[in-house]
């Protein structure tokens, strides 16, 4: 049972990295030539427009967390019944919901956009409207999220990529229609954003109904599941509180304090970080619901296994595409948006991000062991509490006359306190071994973080590449150098023993 647990997790991650690298080239192309066409100043008030309609979705954090969490934890139980009866109240709860916020978001919106936002006069107009479609393609996106969750609970990576790709090309669809169109473009993007994702929407409902018989609405009022389902989302909109202060606050403080080119060379940056953290996202995806279904069937041993395993290999994923993307970002930034496009903060973002990309990658399998427990109080007042400094001392720090790049570096130092809390909570509610938790994870990563930090200072202080034939051989001989280091000082036996077994299983396959 174990080993066709192990199986699946392998299919499903497999897949789920297909679709990746397929929407990879996707986000590669669109955002390039998105930014061309929209021009800098219009790009970056999308930007900031989509963070505050995003600030709306605190509470669409901690209820999806919940939502994920309970559909799997049902499944690892095998109760059916309950789970229709928590997918129909999520169904209720997620619609009524989206009403609410919509209906703060209108009212929040004008203060926003007319008071606090540094957006030019010229293209107020527009970002009302743009701000409108957010809001529209928020609603549906909210009520989405069950759908999504039952995928991802059900284990249907299959469904999932195809939905993926689907939407990849349909972004890809609005790009070529961008650049034929001779009126506003914001406004364009804007509605061809929102009409995106109400198609996504009706194919994932779709295919629920379709595939999973369970995943159909029936009426039932449960009192006591509707307050074990608003416990657990209470105390989860702590942390997402905490999240989304952090990510989408830093944006409005950077349009404060700079305005909307620096927003621009920050979402160049959340471009590269949501890209390369998919390689550690896409494994969580297929890791967590086997976590919380180990966990709900009692299997200890597995279920930590799991958690040190994927903090490890996910940490190392980003980190072999991270090393030679940090030491070369002003040669990729001038192949991927162009040298004229390109800036000084672009470049200092974007390696920044890759740091903080790399650090985030560990909090996936200790946060999905804890929420595993039902019992996030501790956790989320701990971590939360230590997230929520990042706005006041960033604020502070522009005041005082900081760079906009120094933002990231507050932030990837509160990330790494956020994340030894977070092992010391999953110690005290689960019994995680920390010694265990410290060789089999921090120790590799440190050594290998640490030779990887050597060849960055030789490659910036005494080598300097001319040539574009030359950048590229740079580049792959740091990839191959980081992959070295990983096989050396990263990976134990057993994490090579299975990485060798799966590469013959798939050569014999292809025999």
């Amino acid at each position: 049972m174990v080993s066709e647990s192990n199986k699946r997790i392998a299919k499903n991650t497999g897949l789920l990295y297909f679709r990746l690298i397929f929407l990879t080239l996707i986000n590669l192309y669109t955002v390039r030539i998105t930014l061309e066409v929209l021009g800098v100043v219009d790009y970056g008030i999308y930007n900031v427009i989509g963070s505050v309609v995003a600030s709306l979705s605190i509470l669409t954090v901690a209820m999806s967390a919940a939502t994920q969490r309970f559909l799997s934890f049902h499944l690892g139980k095998k109760d059916y019944e309950a789970y229709s009866k928590t997918f129909s109240l999520l169904i209720v709860a997620f619609i009524v919901l989206a009403i609410i916020l919509i209906v703060i978001g209108e009212i929040s919106g004008y203060f926003f956009l007319n008071d606090w936002l540094n957006i030019p006069d010229a293209r107020l107009f527009a970002a009302k409207i743009i701000y409108q479609f957010s809001l529209l393609s928020f609603g549906f996106g909210l009520v989405a999220i069950p759908y999504n969750a039952s995928i991802i609970a059900n284990e249907r990576m299959d469904g999932f990529a195809f939905f993926s790709i689907i939407d990849g090309f349909l972004k890809l669809a609005i790009v070529f229609v961008l650049i034929r169109f001779a009126g506003d473009r914001l406004i364009l993007y804007g509605l061809l954003t929102a009409v995106e994702g109400i198609v996504m929407f009706l194919s994932y409902m779709t295919y629920c109904h379709v595939k999973f018989k369970y995943c159909k609405y029936i009426w039932e009022w449960n009192k006591s599941l509707f307050k074990e389902l608003s416990a657990y989302t209470g105390w989860n909109l702590f942390g997402s509180v905490s999240a989304m202060l952090t990510t989408q606050g830093q944006n409005i403080l950077l349009n404060i304090f700079f305005g909307p080119v620096i927003n621009a060379a920050k979402a160049i940056g959340d471009r590269i970080f949501n890209v390369i953290n998919g390689f550690s996202a896409n494994l969580y995806m297929a890791v967590s619901p086997q976590i919380i279904k180990s966990y709900a069937e009692g299997n200890i041993d597995r279920t930590m296994n799991l958690v040190m395993r994927s903090s490890r290999i996910s940490y190392f994923l980003i980190f072999i595409i991270a090393f030679p993307l940090v030491c070369e970002m002003d040669f990729i930034l001038g192949i991927w948006i162009g040298n004229n496009s390109s800036s000084a903060d672009m470049v200092a973002f974007s390696k920044l991000m890759l740091v903080y990309c790399m650090v985030v990658s560990m909090e996936q399998p200790i946060t999905r062991l804890i929420q595993a427990t039902g019992s996030i109080k501790r956790y989320q007042l701990t971590v939360g509490s230590v997230t929520l400094s990042f706005i006041p001392l960033a604020g502070l720090f522009f005041y005082l006359g900081a760079s906009a790049p120094a933002s990231m570096i507050i932030l990837i130092v509160i990330t790494s306190v956020a994340q030894g809390l977070r092992v010391y909570v999953a110690n005290r509610q689960t019994g995680m071994d920390v010694r265990r938790y410290c060789s089999e994870v921090l120790v590799p990563l440190f050594v290998s973080s640490g030779i990887a930090s050597i060849l960055y200072f030789i490659r910036v202080k005494y080598i300097e590449i001319e040539t574009w034939s030359g950048e590229v051989c740079v580049f792959i001989a740091l990839m191959l150098s980081g992959l070295v280091i990983v096989w050396l000082c990263g990976l134990n036996r057993t994490d090579k023993e299975y990485l060798v077994n799966l590469v013959n299983r798939r050569g014999n396959k292809a025999k």
